[in-house]
């Protein structure tokens, strides 16, 4: 039984691991950019006093994601589509530099 209990705590320590030290997947770097560019909206609608979304994303697609040196970071690349006024549809290659806080994953400025 005590065997059982030994091979079921560090299954589970391996799993918590494992976790700890992922990249961010497609879905959460697709969220953090959204937020990113929520932010840039409303900041941009104040100075403008216009009250509607500026930057529109249409497309967001990760390319990869690579751990920096001595850092628990992630330097990760994305292709995205926005659409903005009179400059209309413009693709990128988003550069984001993210890295794991205490509620989940977050763009380091």
């Amino acid at each position: 039984m005590n065997h059982y209990l030994n091979v079921t705590v560090l299954c589970s320590l391996v799993m918590l691991l494992s976790a700890c030290s992922r990249e961010p997947n497609q879905q959460e770097l697709q969220s953090l950019y959204a937020m990113q560019v929520q932010q840039t909206n409303q900041l941009a609608s104040k100075l403008m006093q216009h009250q509607s979304e500026i930057i529109r994303v249409k497309s967001f697609e990760k390319i990869d994601c690579h751990p920096i040196e001595h850092s628990k970071d992630y330097q990760c690349r994305a292709n995205v589509t926005v659409n903005m006024p009179f400059l209309g549809e413009q693709n990128s290659t988003a550069k984001l530099h993210v890295a794991k806080g205490e509620y989940g994953w977050v763009i380091v400025d």
